[in-house]
């Protein structure tokens, strides 16, 4: 006897999307989260009293929109705050310069550096609009394999000579494997429009500027569109949990049992096909289950993964995935918003307003990156500055702030092993860097919580303390996510597929894995048709060429 038809391992929002969209077909699901809030790293806990804290995504674009309307979360109550300027540099000399949502303002802000580079953003957005179009079609279905990839990439080629897209394919082509400084180089000649542009590069992973395919994770963060506007970024309003408060509502809407507090033991396998799984000691059936967590947590520990099909090559390739985190997080609570130094102060509206990083040369990121691979943590890290309370009060009680310093570089391997004390000098150098920016920002902190790779890890159920699972680089990207023979959200045993941040198109706050793994699933038990078409593939990228 079965307990549900399908059972999901994991209330991160991946999790949930899969739940929300299988039960929307009329299947009867069970999720199991160990913890005892949704979310995982898009949740906001209420750690404090009266906080939603941000302990891992704080900001929101790289959802669907089509996704969020399919799954009805606007009719729910979503609701974005867009961040406009969307982010914002502090350069040196009380100097800062910002990107905002009009690419006629962005232009105009460039223009304060450099006449050449303000027309040369109009061409690097013309190109991201390209790119974007291409890679929308990448994360929004299932990984191409090699065949595919080349068949398609040949037909573009074809086409690219009867059109004006030629120059851009050779352009995405660069995009897709070359380091970011390269990137940036071909564009802009000034120095501060660099700088602006750089962090998109390299957030996340243990990549430099001119690290080979950091460009690629550049092109991540154009992508999004959940606000309705391509690229631009936003708050949800009440905390980023929100988004997985209101998807939680809509699976019990639609019947799903979610179960907190509900750690899974183990995967139960019988004659190689999922059976069900143990949770603190009971046993639930179902036909199918697919798992959020870790992929290698998921086959080498949920499972008895040598009587389960996964051979010795296999687990050897799962335990050789790179899952080196590097970002940790500096949150505080203050009653009076940090006073900015100087110059800097005639910007404090700014500051407060978009993401703000400390970021005043692509040469300081490099220089922090190298600090990180030989000392394991950068002696002068780079920080992203959030003031979602600035922007939405419901993050924090009447009369207060909240403020996120998301941190790199902080290896998860750092010899300091991120004791008590490693984690306060940690805060007093992020500390330190502010203060060449703001009037001894500390003295105004009354609440502090650091959270490092190691507390990842330990959170999360991450091995190596990845934000997002494993790392986005161009040998764990697209039919290599996981692992080629995993790529399709299958494994090996049947009935049991992979949902969250390992698998395409990997991590932030997408809800695609989950999204396709559903899909997957419900094709195989003939729910669904397959999806993908060539045609369609080469008329979206003229139509994004054209533009």
């Amino acid at each position: 006897m079965f307990n549900y038809d399908v059972i999901v391992i994991g209330g991160g929002h991946n999790g949930l999307v899969a739940a929300c969209y299988l039960a929307s077909r009329g299947l009867k699901v069970g999720v199991f989260e160990a913890s005892e809030f949704l979310g995982g790293m898009a949740s906001t806990p209420e750690l404090w009293g009266g906080f939603k804290v941000p302990v891992g995504a704080y900001v929101l674009s790289l959802f669907s929109r089509g996704l969020a309307e399919e799954l009805g979360l606007f009719k729910a109550g979503l609701e974005l705050i867009p961040k406009d300027p969307g982010m914002t540099v502090l350069l040196d000399n009380g100097r800062v310069a910002s990107t905002w949502s009009s690419i006629d303002k962005t232009v105009e802000e460039i223009r304060r550096f450099s006449e050449r580079d303000s027309k040369a953003y109009i061409e690097w957005s013309r190109f991201w609009g390209f790119a974007t179009t291409v890679l929308d079609y990448i994360y929004l279905n299932p990984p191409m394999d090699i065949a595919e990839a080349l068949d398609l990439a040949l037909k573009a080629v074809r086409v690219s000579k009867i059109t004006r897209t030629s120059s851009l394919i050779e352009d995405l082509q660069l995009a897709l494997t070359a380091p970011a400084t390269r990137l940036l180089d071909e564009f802009f000649e000034s120095p501060e429009v660099k700088a602006l542009l750089v962090e998109d590069a390299v957030v996340g992973e243990l990549v430099g500027p001119s690290s080979p395919g950091s460009a690629l994770v550049l092109a991540h963060h154009y992508m999004g569109d959940i606000t309705g506007v391509r690229g631009q970024w936003a708050y949800v309003k009440g905390g980023m949990g929100r988004l997985s408060e209101l998807l939680a509502e809509r699976c019990r809407g639609l019947g799903v049992d979610i179960h907190l507090g509900s750690k899974v033991e183990e995967i139960l396998v019988k004659d190689g096909s999922f059976a069900g799984v143990k949770v603190n000691g009971r046993v639930y059936r179902a036909r199918f289950a697919l798992s959020s967590v870790d992929v290698r947590v998921t086959l080498l520990e949920l499972l008895k993964w040598d009587e389960a099909g996964i051979d010795k090559r296999l687990a050897r390739r799962l335990r050789s995935l790179k899952s080196i985190g590097v970002s940790s997080k500096v949150i505080v609570a203050l009653k009076e918003l940090p006073r900015l130094r100087g110059a800097y102060s005639d910007y404090a509206d700014r500051v407060f307003r978009s993401s703000t990083l400390t970021i005043d040369s692509v040469e300081y990121v490099e220089k922090a990156y190298r600090e990180a691979l030989a000392f394991g943590v950068s002696r002068e890290p780079w920080i992203s500055i959030n003031t979602q309370s600035y922007l939405d009060p419901t993050v924090a009680p009447e009369g207060w702030h909240i403020i996120s310093l998301f941190t790199q570089y902080t290896r998860y391997d750092s010899p300091g092993g991120w004791d008590e004390d490693s984690k306060e000098n940690l805060a007093d150098t992020v500390f330190g860097v502010l203060d060449k920016y703001f009037e001894n920002f500390k003295a105004g902190v009354e609440k502090t919580l650091v959270l490092t790779p190691k507390d990842y890890e330990r959170m999360f159920k991450a091995p190596g303390g990845h934000i997002f699972h494993i790392s986005a680089t161009l040998d764990q990207l697209w039919v290599n996510r996981p692992l080629p023979e995993l790529s399709k959200y299958r494994t090996p045993v049947k009935g049991l597929y992979l949902c969250g941040s390992s698998t395409h198109p990997g991590g932030g706050v997408t809800g695609l894995p989950g999204y396709l793994a559903a899909k997957t699933l419900l094709e195989d038990i003939g729910f669904e048709k397959p999806r993908r078409g060539p045609l369609r593939f080469l008329l979206r990228i003229l139509r994004g060429a054209l533009r």
